[in-house]
């Protein structure tokens, strides 16, 4: 397991910084900071917020979230926490858009979070505070083995959010723009092509597919969609596709006793030597001893 992030570091010199670190999971749990400036990172986020309650400026977009509520978005779209309201804490939790995109949630609730909007959920309920704090001590007993099961609940969660009833705010379009204020560019723009994107890489990532099939899908030309997909997801169409089918590779790596040739078929690599390069280049070891390790702590 990859060592969490406990928070997303701000830098102050910048009005809107991108942070790093989106293949990495991250949890912290702390009083509101009041944010100076607007930042932005790939992951999809979620806020708790307990005995307390906050105002958001999501892409120019004023959101007021009430206590015990869960929202979710997708960090990409420049946020900030502008105000808090009594005296409890909240919790940040920040979720790899690739490991997103495997969780395979109803289409409507994933594009709505890739098209820009900010979902908050109307239920408060009152495990959540439980739950999130057995979450934190988990964590941070750094067994690989919890953390894969607060993982499996973090999806867990995500998945009731998306089958009960939630609020949508489209922080994409204009209503957030007071009356004289003039319209700026907007950082949402694009995003629809992203969307696009992204959905087709995750219906045929384990297949052999070129950046200009990629690119096809949204009617853009090729260099273009490379340059938007990289300045939007920091990260190059080609780079995104192979942390795809590494995902794919780990999980058949645990789940199955699938030769690791086979695997690396499956899972979309075109050679075995491309398997091992790019896996020993993530995560430091072969495929083989991924799997004795993993099968080792799930003994």
């Amino acid at each position: 397991m990859q060592e969490w992030l406990n928070r997303i570091i701000f830098d102050y010199s910048s009005p809107l910084t991108r942070q790093g670190n989106e293949h990495k999971f991250g949890f912290r749990i702390h009083s509101p900071d009041v944010m100076p400036h607007s930042h932005w990172h790939g992951h999809i986020e979620i806020n708790f917020l307990f005995n307390c309650s906050a105002e958001y400026l999501i892409n120019g977009r004023k959101i007021y979230v009430p206590e015990g509520r869960m929202i979710l978005f997708w960090a990409s779209i420049p946020h900030q926490l502008t105000a808090s309201f009594g005296d409890g804490y909240m919790v940040n939790i920040y979720i790899p858009l690739q490991a997103f995109q495997q969780w395979k949630f109803p289409s409507e609730f994933i594009g709505g979070l890739l098209r820009g909007e900010v979902l908050v959920a109307d239920n408060a309920h009152p495990s959540d505070v439980e739950l999130t704090q057995l979450w934190d001590k988990d964590l941070a007993l750094k067994n690989d083995a919890l953390t894969a099961q607060v993982v499996s609940e973090i999806r867990g969660r995500i998945r009731r959010m998306s089958v009960e009833s939630y609020q949508s705010f489209g922080a994409g379009d204009k209503a957030g723009l007071k009356a004289g204020q003039k319209e700026q560019k907007n950082p949402v723009a694009g995003l629809s092509h992203i969307d696009s994107m992204l959905r087709y890489i995750a219906d045929h990532y384990d297949q052999k597919i070129t950046i200009s099939d990629v690119a096809t899908v949204t009617g853009l030309h090729p260099n273009y969609a490379m340059k938007l997909f990289h300045r939007v997801m920091k990260i190059s169409i080609k780079q995104y596709i192979n942390r795809l089918r590494l995902l794919h590779a780990q999980a058949l790596l645990v789940d199955t006793e699938h030769g690791v040739l086979n695997i690396a078929i499956e899972a979309g690599f075109g050679s075995i030597s491309r398997f091992y390069d790019i896996f020993q280049q993530e995560l430091q070891m072969t495929p083989q001893q991924y799997r004795n390790k993993t099968q080792k702590i799930l003994a």
